[in-house]
């Protein structure tokens, strides 16, 4: 049943190979999310944009996923022989540790990436493109959580704090598993257009198309997770949720039942900040997330983000990102 509009095109686009290799304990929503963005390429396109290829490396063929979920796969032998990408999801710790020391494994992925014209990484499958040297002298990134080890055991590697993802080259790294989303989006514009990157991004209801170079967290949640009490959580959604309103430090300890100490005390215990400077955090952030829209005007951005005038926004972004917004826009947009 379709939702919304297709999307069309007067090009035609050839098939092309995925292979997405399965092994014990694989992270479910590090193969499937990416599989759902490019088999939704072939949706909105109404032919095969990309023919998907569930590998299972083991003794059987079905693995079963970290949720407990089993994922039937195919073998060696049912492969084609020209792969487009080969799309390496990760896993939690232990089964990983299990996976980069299996060499039966390990053995095929070298053969399938020797084969690969693309070569991608969900979350920690980092870890494995590293064990096979593919990430030696190369721009990468991975969950935040495992940028620490990743270095060090790949110290070749030029590890990328705090990223989306990364690509160098025809290698393409991502962070946690959402952001393996975001990847393919972006390795489905460079294979076809922007426009089917965005149809696709609607269809699965993305809330906003990010580039790699943005940051792995974003600041209302982080916030809400360095509040110590409800009500400084509650305070950040409140404030999230009407940042073009004029608060000062009344209207905010009003809004969550504090004094006004009681407030200026709390949130520098949480937050280190102020409250005021917490108010311009998630207004800054706000208007950063903005300017990723061509649509939408500078004035816009300001006015929505709880600027007054545009002037106001750059000084206070400038100072903040050591960018200008417009320039901000064209880097990023």
């Amino acid at each position: 049943m379709i939702l919304g509009p297709q999307y069309h095109r007067s090009e035609t686009w050839p098939t092309r190979n995925v292979v997405i290799p399965l092994y014990e304990g694989v992270t479910l929503l590090d193969v499937a999310g990416p599989a759902e963005a490019l088999h939704h390429a072939g949706v909105e396109l109404d032919s095969a944009c990309y023919r998907l290829y569930y590998l299972c490396c083991g003794e059987n063929d079905w693995v079963t996923s970290s949720t407990g979920l089993p994922i039937k796969g195919v073998r060696l032998v049912d492969l084609p022989t020209d792969i487009h990408l080969l799309l390496v999801p990760g896993a939690p710790e232990a089964a990983l540790i299990t996976a980069v020391t299996a060499r039966p494994l390990m053995a095929t992925l070298r053969r399938l990436a020797a084969k690969a014209t693309r070569i991608a990484s969900v979350c920690t499958g980092a870890f494995l493109l590293g064990e096979l040297g593919l990430l030696d002298g190369r721009r990468v990134t991975t969950h935040w959580a495992g940028l620490a080890a990743l270095t060090q055991r790949y110290p070749a590697a030029r590890v990328a704090q705090d990223h989306l993802f990364e690509q160098d080259g025809n290698v393409w790294t991502s962070a946690g598993v959402l952001s393996g989303v975001d990847m393919t989006l972006a390795l489905i514009e460079q294979d076809t257009n922007r426009a089917l990157a965005m149809a696709i991004a609607q269809r699965l209801v993305v809330f906003l198309v990010r580039h790699g170079g943005q940051s792995q967290f974003s600041a209302p949640i982080s916030l809400q997770g360095e509040a110590r009490t409800d009500r400084l959580a509650q305070l950040v959604a409140i404030l999230q949720e009407r940042l073009a309103k004029p608060w000062d430090i009344g209207a905010m300890a009003a809004a969550v039942s504090m004094s006004e100490r009681t407030l200026h005390r709390r949130c520098k215990e949480a937050f280190e900040l102020t409250p005021a400077q917490l108010l311009a955090e998630l207004r800054l952030e706000h208007a950063r997330t903005l300017l990723l829209s061509a649509q939408r005007s500078i004035k816009a951005v300001a006015l929505a983000s709880g600027y007054g005038t545009p002037s106001s926004l750059t000084k206070a972004f400038t100072e903040r990102f050591g960018v200008a917004p417009t320039r901000y826009r064209e880097n990023f947009a």
